[in-house]
């Protein structure tokens, strides 16, 4: 299990460096329930997907050593101010002490020339095979009961037209 872990990271960590995006078939299934996610917010409060419905949502996983997900970041806030009606939310994952991580993510939001309101850590190791995550950034669009509508993996300017066009469809 620590040897999956460990090479899960790797594979990560190489794909955040990726500007395309990654091969069809990643992320959760369309169609289907998203998988539990669960975290603390930076200001220490305890989040759930599961208890979280009622509206579209914008789900952005992140890393804070990702220079696409620092790109990437400020237009998904400007996004979130445009759509008020959906609600965007970046995920950071962490191995790193409770503390530590809400602080260097703190930092890392900060330095940003924006990112969206909602910011959610977590340290749930299995969180990206859960979610069938290839690369970062990863971004996925759910409806009102957070059934899976589209994944997005990598950052690139056809990428967010994609993420752009699909607000537009699901927002009318």
């Amino acid at each position: 299990m620590v040897l999956k872990n460990i090479i899960l990271s790797i594979l990560l960590l190489t794909a955040s460096f990726a500007v395309h995006a990654a091969p069809d078939g990643t992320g959760p299934e369309i169609g289907q329930p998203a998988p539990k996610l669960y975290g603390r917010t930076l200001d220490d409060e305890l989040y759930s997907l599961k208890t979280d419905t009622g509206q579209t949502k914008v789900i952005n996983f992140f890393w804070v050593e990702c220079h696409p997900c620092r790109d990437e970041m400020p237009e998904l806030a400007r996004l979130e101010k445009e759509y008020k009606n959906v609600k965007f939310i970046s995920v950071h994952t962490s191995l790193a002490k409770k503390a530590e991580e809400l602080e260097s993510v703190s930092k890392f939001v900060k330095s940003l020339k924006g990112a969206p309101s909602n910011i959610v850590v977590t340290k749930n190791k299995e969180l990206g095979t859960e979610f069938n995550i290839v690369g970062l950034p990863h971004t996925m669009i759910l409806d009102e009961n957070n059934i899976v509508l589209m994944n997005i993996s990598g950052y690139d300017k056809k990428n967010m037209k994609r993420l752009v066009d699909a607000l537009q469809k699901i927002t009318k």
